[in-house]
């Protein structure tokens, strides 16, 4: 986990996989430990995503490692100088994440024998060579998606299907498990498809106290067992999850001292926009000063005037954020 942070509603902030250095370390230390381990997970993810295909597959963990991540690092990186020493211990914790699955298929010599092409961390995910050679290429937008963390209690019944407490889990993944426990179990009544039978396991996780009833009521009801949270993806950068409930961007106008208007615009960070950039971009759209201000849940821009329309129209079609995170206010 690589920082946790609060903003206004939002529980926790987490990006997946790093790790900062100790406090009291120096700062030049810290940095440099932390883009090693950045950049090296970035290069997993972009080989994944651009390198490998289903039909690569199973392929050796050494090959893996030395045929296609190390050509998708976009720095030099020598894996016994991160905190994994060991390819091993990396790709640990890639399969603990459900990204990829590792199996020793004769004494000595491991495989990657199975890849999630759809897992979250490889939503923006962009080839090297794009990224370096075609600058002028259109960025891919901002994707937000609902997903649910595996508490103690999803745990209990998840548990059978690789899944641990703090996991997370769409929506897809949660319902193709269910569908697959129902049909192994023979939980289908029969003459009805339309309605299961609750085991003992899918009533304790559903808390639906009848014995017969719909599918769709023991997704909905199974999902509730869940935490929410959210996964944004940022282009050319690795998704963050936040947990709980997303804020959108928010607009507050207000009057001041001589009845002069100001715009105070928040919860723009979490979207990965800088308040600075966004400042300066407000304040030529608006032709009027606008500057970053210390707001109660974090960073916040002030723009002299209303600037709501401009604000919209900038976060909307520059910054690609999806219209339902964006206040209408």
């Amino acid at each position: 986990v690589v920082s946790t942070q609060s903003t206004g509603d939002v529980a926790e902030v987490t990006e997946n996989f790093g790790e900062m250095s100790k406090p009291g370390e120096e700062e030049d230390e810290e940095e440099e430990v932390f883009n090693k381990e950045q950049t090296l997970l970035e290069a997993c993810y972009r080989a994944i995503k651009t390198s490998i295909k289903k039909a690569d597959l199973p392929i050796l963990t050494s090959a893996f490692y030395s045929q296609h991540v190390k050509g998708c690092c976009e720095y030099p990186v020598e894996i016994k100088h991160t905190k994994w020493k060991k390819l091993g211990t990396l790709l640990k914790e890639l399969q603990d994440a459900g990204l990829l699955t590792v199996k020793e298929q004769k004494k000595g010599v491991q495989s990657i024998t199975h890849i999630d092409f759809t897992h979250v961390l490889l939503r923006g995910v962009k080839r090297l060579e794009k990224e370096e050679e075609d600058e002028d290429e259109e960025e891919e937008d901002i994707a937000v998606v609902q997903a649910f963390t595996c508490n103690a209690h999803a745990a209990k019944f998840f548990s059978k299907f690789g899944y641990k407490k703090g996991d997370i889990l769409t929506r897809k993944e949660i319902r193709a498990s269910l569908t697959n426990y129902i049909r192994q179990q023979n939980l289908v009544v029969e003459g009805d498809k339309s309605r299961i039978t609750l085991d003992p396991h899918l009533a304790d996780l559903s808390k639906i106290k009848d014995v017969r009833c719909k599918w769709n009521d023991v997704m909905q009801r199974s999902e509730q067992a869940f935490g929410q949270c959210y996964v944004i993806s940022l282009p050319g950068r690795i998704p963050i999850t936040v947990k709980g409930k997303l804020p959108p961007i928010q607009y507050k106008v207000e009057k001041r001292t001589g009845n002069k208007v100001v715009t105070l615009i928040s919860n723009f960070s979490i979207f990965g926009i800088e308040g600075k950039e966004l400042a300066q971009r407000l304040q030529l759209l608006q032709s009027s000063s606008a500057c970053v201000i210390q707001g109660v849940k974090g960073e916040e821009v002030l723009v002299q005037g209303d600037a709501r329309k401009h604000a919209t129209k900038l976060l909307l079609t520059e910054y690609k954020i999806p219209k339902t995170f964006v206040s209408s206010q």
